[in-house]
Order: C-alpha cells, then sequence, then structure tokens
C-alpha cells in the first residue's frame, strides 16, 4: 500500500509537468516509473536528476529492440520502496520540472 500510494503520487505530479510522457499504463503494475521529457535526451534529464540528488536509471534498460520498435531511444526510470516517503516523490518531482525547464 505504501509504495502503491508513492507511486500514484508520482503518477499524478508527472502528468502535470509539460511534455513529459509516462511509459508503461498498466493498472497493476509495481512501484517504477519510466517516462521521457520530450525534445530532451534520457541521459541529460538522468544527469540534471543526479545533481539534484535524485537517483534514477536512464537509458535502454535492456530493451533497446522494443524501445526502437516504438520509437523511444530511452527512458528515465524511477522505482519507489519502502524506504521512500512523500516527501522524497516531491523532491523527484521537483528535480524533474528543473530538468523540464
Amino acid at each position: 500500500a505504501h509504495k502503491k500510494e508513492l507511486l500514484e503520487a508520482a503518477t499524478e505530479g508527472l502528468k502535470k509537468i509539460p511534455q513529459v510522457r509516462i511509459i508503461g499504463t498498466a493498472p497493476h503494475k509495481g512501484p517504477v516509473l519510466s517516462f521521457v521529457i520530450e525534445g530532451t535526451h534520457h541521459s541529460d534529464v538522468g544527469q540534471i536528476l543526479d545533481q539534484q540528488g535524485i537517483a534514477v536509471r536512464a537509458g535502454h534498460h535492456c530493451c533497446q529492440p522494443l524501445m526502437a520498435r516504438f520509437g523511444i531511444t530511452g527512458t528515465v526510470r524511477a522505482s519507489f520502496s519502502v524506504y521512500n516517503n512523500l516527501q522524497d516523490v516531491e523532491s523527484f518531482l521537483k528535480a524533474v520540472k528543473k530538468a523540464q525547464e
């Protein structure tokens, strides 16, 4: 329930940021959130988030052929777990907004 709450908060927050597209919207997915910022390379987004103290993965995530099939060069992926809290989600969203800018 805790991880679901974090995922829902992060998802709703990302939906409010212009040019952010969430990749993977299965109804019962785990607490992993992949996204792209249109017009921005995933590695650049990952680096900006890292500079803000936010740990994410950026790249193909071992599925380059699938991403190529859907025209995605790579994504940024955030994962949430029991050691995260809503403040972490807020920090993540603030960093994504900065990357989007």
